[in-house]
């Protein structure tokens, strides 16, 4: 076992941290699968308005590689069917029979195998598959490039986000039987990135089949492109495959049950959130069985993921099919300070020491969604490379993508990033710069002309 110390960072102290107590969600009346999370496919729907389905059965698939679909979270009846421009599919509602007491049937899934290729192509049919993450890129892999690792991150560093570790607690045999299948998928190790510290860990560090590294140190220590940096850097040429530990979890209870795993494990956390616990609740169920079946009002921000690195949703939404964490904050709607920035800012917290937030490292804040300000030009005062503990020069790095300049991009670490791991560069930059947003678009150009 190896730690791993990370020095450049910034730790959000955030106000409203998940209790560690789980709970049962109750049934939502529907779920609802967005494309927009999975960009890149070409969905085509394999049923229609008013079938009805089972839990784990296809109902859509990728026709640029059609061994991939997408699952039913649920047993009941497709209610809509939302398309866009040139009758591209947008989203697929589907009423819940469970939610009115009726017993949950599951569809037959294909089984694991024993080759690499007949593994790919169950995962595949079980709807399993969006669960993986390619690096470089942050998307869905193409299964026709091995890995030379997987890792499984079971720790995160982002404010008020899920404890991975303890979420998945009582999951020993799940886990196992998931690490047994990553071991088939790449010729190289799987590793599993864990929190230096904390005894609820301990089942994960009995797991076999895996090499285990430890990491300590602020936000972003707990990001998968901080790990695979410290662990095994990637060369040019090469992909690795990354997975969350829930992730590692259900693919573990498909290859044990043969039933595909509706169920996840969000912590809802913020200031604003009524309830903040664990919450075992069904995979792209409503915002609303969350808060008790009750929609979340109020002056509020619904961010399906963290602070730093989630989207915005709506009361009336649904969570996300690979949401962990449920963050509910202030809007801050119609809220001025007196005199801004004119007066020392006591009360806020911020990365810059002009603020006095530096003074107690220990308390924490309330904070809302307003910006503080508006957009400028980039100005390089070095922000960015103090909390990238990356090897790169982000503010190069952004300005050879606003150039077109993919190949300077590429050798200024283009490729070793994802939007998540220059979202702190947001949240600490003066300019208001969206950074995420310059690297997506920079890694879709290199798609593009790749």
């Amino acid at each position: 076992m190896t730690t791993h110390t990370i020095t450049k960072g910034f730790d959000l102290r955030l106000a409203g941290a998940p209790e560690p107590v789980f709970a049962d969600a109750p049934e939502p009346a529907r779920v609802v699968l967005e494309t927009a999370e999975f960009p890149g496919i070409k969905p085509k729907v394999l049923v229609k308005e008013g079938d009805s389905v089972k839990t784990g059965q296809p109902v859509f698939l990728d026709k640029t590689d059609r061994d991939i679909v997408w699952c039913s979270p649920v047993t009941g009846k497709v209610a809509r069917i939302d398309f866009g421009e040139r009758r591209f599919l947008l989203r697929m509602v589907i009423e819940n029979a469970a939610a009115g007491g009726a017993a949950e049937a599951f569809a037959e899934l294909p089984k694991p195998a024993g080759d690499r290729d007949a593994l790919i192509k169950a995962i595949k049919g079980a709807g399993l598959w969006p669960l993986f993450r390619q690096r470089p890129g942050g998307k869905m892999p193409r299964s026709n490039k091995v890995p030379v690792a997987i890792y499984c991150n079971g720790m995160d560093t982002a404010p008020l986000a899920a404890d991975p570790a303890f979420a998945m607690q009582g999951r020993k045999q799940d886990l196992q039987a998931g690490i047994d299948l990553l071991k088939k998928l790449t010729p190289g190790k799987v590793y599993l990135t864990l929190r230096a510290a904390g005894d609820h860990q301990s089942d994960l560090r009995d797991l076999n089949g895996v090499e285990v590294h430890d990491f300590q140190g602020p936000h972003p220590s707990g990001l998968v492109g901080t790990h695979i940096s410290r662990i095994q850097p990637m060369k040019l040429a090469e992909t690795c495959w990354a997975l969350r530990l829930q992730d590692v979890a259900r693919l573990g209870e498909w290859a044990r049950t043969g039933k595909y795993p509706a169920k996840t494990v969000v912590a809802v956390a913020g200031s604003a959130a009524a309830v903040r616990k664990y919450f075992r609740v069904r995979q792209n169920a409503e915002v609303s069985a969350l808060n008790g079946g009750k929609a979340i009002g109020g002056d509020v921000r619904i961010i399906d993921g963290t602070v730093l690195h989630g989207n915005a949703v709506a009361a009336d939404a649904a969570i996300s099919s690979r949401c962990t964490t449920l963050t509910v904050i202030p809007e801050g709607t119609d809220q001025r300070d007196l005199f801004g920035w004119a007066l020392p800012a006591f009360g806020k917290l911020s990365f810059s020491r002009s603020v006095f937030s530096w003074l107690a490292p220990k308390k924490e804040y309330v904070l809302d969604a307003r910006l503080n300000g508006g957009h400028r030009p980039i100005v390089n005062i070095g922000a960015w490379e103090r909390v990238s503990p990356l090897d790169i020069h982000t503010s190069y790095l952004v300005r050879a993508i606003q150039a077109n300049d993919i190949e300077e991009a590429v050798k200024l670490g283009l490729l070793e990033v994802t939007e998540e791991d220059v979202a702190l560069c947001t949240f600490v930059d003066p300019c208001k710069n969206d950074v995420g947003t310059v690297i997506r678009a920079g890694l879709d150009l290199y798609e593009r002309e790749g």
